[in-house]
């Protein structure tokens, strides 16, 4: 298998960012046709390898907010209830991560949460969901594939 010059990472990244090959072409400075670039192994391969860790990172990320949001802390919010006038230091040190809106009217403070219930439902059905989702990475391989195999004649 070759390896892939720096332009060809770049169009690797931006064509599974966009699913466009003409314009991940463009912005990663690549002049030859596109799509001869995805019928390529070395690029197929490349993309499978992003479209994998990109997958597993943002998967995790939003498990964790959901997870933060089912089960967080939410002491900071109660302080910043019963404080008179907090300055912008003891605000940014304050875990408001659970808040999805504040209101200050007068002497009256609302804090309204994000709903924990939902949090745990999303969860749920990501679990559940999880086993029959197909990436869209993986639409994007299979399409290349079925490129690069047509250009083969198999």
């Amino acid at each position: 298998m070759s390896q892939l010059n720096k332009k060809e990472k770049a169009f690797c990244r931006e064509y599974l960012e966009s699913g466009n090959a003409k314009k991940a072409a463009r912005s990663s400075g690549i002049t030859k046709d596109p799509y001869e670039l995805l019928s390529k192994e070395a690029v197929i391969s490349e993309i499978k390898r992003l479209g994998t860790a990109l997958n597993k990172n943002s998967e995790h990320i939003a498990r964790s907010a959901l997870i933060r949001l089912a089960v967080g802390d939410v002491s900071d919010a109660c302080r910043l209830l019963i404080m008179d006038k907090p300055d912008e230091e003891i605000l940014s040190e304050l875990d408001l991560f659970m808040v999805s809106e504040i209101k200050r009217k007068g002497d009256t403070t609302e804090i309204k949460f994000y709903d924990r219930f939902k949090a745990i439902k999303c969860l749920l059905e990501g679990f559940e969901s999880e086993q029959n989702a197909v990436p869209f990475y993986e639409a994007l391989i299979a399409g290349a594939e079925k490129l690069n195999n047509s250009r083969n004649g198999d």
